[in-house]
């Protein structure tokens, strides 16, 4: 079951990390993710764009969710992208 919930504060999420409790998720765009020298150690990342090209082709949602497998279903994901 997915859960939304509202924005978390860095500190906060960086204590979530670190005592195991979330995974940290990087959703930055493929075009400025080469650029970007500073990621979290441990993140799955995820490029948004196959997802977003998905939905705009209104493809089923299994097929979308396909995207979200190496999640674990365990702990807290919080996205973040730079």
């Amino acid at each position: 079951m997915m859960i939304m919930s509202p924005r978390i504060d860095p500190a906060a999420a960086k204590a979530k990390f670190d005592a195991g409790e979330a995974v940290p998720l990087d959703v930055t765009s493929s075009l400025v993710y080469p650029a970007v020298s500073h990621r979290i150690p441990g993140a799955i990342r995820i490029p948004p764009e196959p997802i977003i090209r998905g939905l705009q082709a209104a493809r089923p949602a299994s097929e979308i969710l396909r995207h979200f497998e190496s999640l674990p279903a365990d702990r807290e994901i919080i996205a973040y992208c730079t």
